[in-house]
């Protein structure tokens, strides 16, 4: 998709330059044919010119996948573990990245902004803002502030009717408007599917009225209050299913500790006795005197015990019975509303709200009907207010964009914006649609004549590659640059264009550049001429591998890379003299 820098239009070429960000330094290390380059690039106009294959591209395709762009294991060069680009950029004070970045729990606390970005060659990645890991999701939101490109596939969107209407809306500056009906869309598009929902099968919800009542009642007449009730019942089913054999167990244990004639407690009666008698002639057995005392006092404790565990141990059929039936329910419960009780009780819950909404089911439906109606009358009202914007702004765009390619080599072409209302006339109240799209009520396509006499066509019909370059750079041109501006990336925007609309390009360029930073890719001397940093990309083999490798040009080295770029290897002294001249020309014009 198209990037669109959140700001207006130009109406006036005399605009005060206001900061922008800007691409201080990028770094590339084992990205396709590049082993390493580190380019450091200038504010104004920054050129990248080298022979086809050089890998000009390869360094927009780097810078893109920065800006969290898919990335592909072929980008990891062969041999080599992992790709690795990364970015810094000077952005001035901020307020809408800061708040992104702070909520991200980022550090921001100066003009400068590092982003990297590391691919496996396995296919895995990561990326980091200012040295900190952030999801790779997450560079798309940073780059939203930083970096248009416009490469040849942004060119391609140009034909895409739904970017078209995205750049008159750019223009239209109708952001907020456009933001507010895709909101008045979705709360009336998500009633009318309630309402739809309802009406859709009267016999289907009486049946369904029919089956959550039964669940109900089936639920209900159980009198299920509590999930603790089967582990209560649990513990009360063994000790009435083994009641006999625990009351056996206890009397037996009672008796031979206390009741029959040689128990524990009367032996050790005697015993104490004895022992006593010991110790009334030896003091030494006075401790086992008192031992045997504890002792026979411990047991009378147990014996009690038992007698009065015997007292409460209840040999009880029919409480058994009642027991297992009830059980037996549970489980009949669980089997067709749950795993646990608690599962049965949420969703017996679950099913009494189900059953009260669609009992109020006539009266949800007059309420959303209603509210229908009214939100039907807000979309109108918000996305007609959207059209009339539109339209006015179109009427401005297609002057200014009609002067832009006059002055681009197309100076007889007509650019017009066709208009087609998609609402229905008049709207049916019964609709499960919206009367239009989350995008308004409008339809439209940019369409072109660049022949005269011939008929005004879609761009897709009709555009060539040379003649969609200068469309996209007419639209860039009439934008106008301010606190929110990002560096623009041009490649290969002039395409299928030389001569004197080369140099026009070149032109609009440099313009654009004394707004905000422009990096392109060029294969013209006449683009190239107006560079202010210009940077030749070069293919070598060096040890059987092929490597890319950038070098900054000055002076002599400029005019014989332009002259290269004019007629190929063969640099002649009056090629060389006519690139000194296009260098001199370019800077009088810039």
């Amino acid at each position: 998709m198209i990037h669109f820098p959140h700001q207006p239009f130009c109406e006036d070429d005399s605009v005060a330059v206001l900061a922008a960000p800007m691409l201080n330094c990028l770094e590339i290390s084992q990205f396709a044919l590049i082993d390493h380059l580190s380019i450091e690039f200038g504010p104004g106009l920054n050129l990248l010119t080298g022979e086809t294959g050089s890998g000009k591209s390869i360094v927009v395709e780097a810078l893109g996948l920065l800006l969290g762009e898919r990335a592909f294991t072929e980008m990891v060069r062969s041999g080599t573990a992992k790709a690795v680009v990364s970015g810094s950029f000077d952005v001035e004070r901020n307020s809408h990245l800061e708040q992104l970045l702070d909520a991200a729990g980022l550090d921001f606390s100066n003009s400068e902004l590092v982003v990297r970005r590391e691919v496996n060659a396995n296919g895995k990645g990561r990326a980091f803002v200012n040295n900190q890991l952030v999801p790779v999701g997450f560079l798309k939101e940073v780059s939203g502030y930083l970096v248009d490109i416009h490469g040849q596939s942004a060119q391609q969107n140009l034909y895409d009717v739904s970017s078209q209407l995205e750049w008159l809306d750019a223009f239209a500056q109708s952001g907020e408007l456009v933001q507010e009906v895709g909101q008045r869309f979705r709360e009336l598009h998500s009633t009318l599917l309630q309402i739809q929902s309802l009406r859709n099968s009267e016999q289907q919800r009486l049946r369904t009225l029919d089956l959550l009542a039964f669940q109900v009642d089936e639920i209900g007449k159980y009198g299920l209050k509590s999930a603790d009730e089967e582990a209560l019942l649990t513990s009360e089913h063994r000790l009435l299913a083994h009641a006999e054999k625990l009351h056996e167990s206890a009397s037996e244990a009672y008796g031979e500790l206390y009741e029959v004639e040689r128990s524990a407690t009367a032996l050790l009666k005697h015993s104490l006795r004895l022992v006593e008698e010991l110790a009334k002639v030896d003091e030494r057995c006075r401790p086992l005197a008192e031992q045997l005392q504890s002792a026979k006092i411990a047991i009378e404790d147990v014996a009690f015990s038992l007698r009065d565990y015997l007292s409460k141990i209840e040999v009880n059929p029919k409480r058994l019975e009642t027991v297992e039936r009830r059980m037996l329910e549970l489980d009949r419960l669980k089997r067709k509303y749950g795993k646990t009780l608690e599962e049965v009780l949420a969703y017996h819950r679950e099913k009494v709200q189900e059953l009260e909404q669609l009992q109020k089911a006539d009266q949800t439906l007059a309420t959303l009907e209603g509210k229908s109606q009214e939100l039907r009358l807000q979309y109108l009202d918000r996305a007609t207010e959207l059209s009339r914007k539109r339209r006015a702004a179109a009427a401005r765009l297609e002057k200014k964009v009609e002067g832009e390619l006059a002055q681009l080599g197309m100076e007889k072409s007509r650019f017009r914006i066709q208009f087609s209302d998609i609402t229905p006339d008049p709207p049916a109240e019964d609709r499960a649609e919206p009367p239009g799209t989350a995008r308004g009520i409008d339809a439209i396509e940019f369409l072109l004549n660049p022949n005269p006499g011939e008929d005004l066509r879609a761009l897709a019909r009709i555009a060539s590659g040379g003649e969609i370059s200068r469309i996209m750079l007419a639209l860039k041109s009439v934008q106008t640059i301010d606190a929110s501006s990002k560096t623009l990336v041009f490649d290969e925007v002039d395409s299928g264009i030389g001569g004197q609309t080369a140099d026009i390009v070149g032109q609009k360029l440099k313009r654009l550049s004394k707004r905000n930073q422009v990096i392109c890719v060029t294969h013209l001397a006449q683009v190239a001429s107006y560079a202010d940093d210009h940077y030749s990309i070069q293919k070598r083999v060096e040890k059987g591998r092929t490597r890319s490798l950038v070098s900054r040009l000055s002076g002599q080295e400029r005019i014989q890379e332009l002259a290269r770029m004019m007629s190929g290897e063969k640099l002649t002294d009056t090629v060389l003299q006519h690139a000194a001249e296009l260098l001199k020309s370019a800077a009088q014009a810039g």
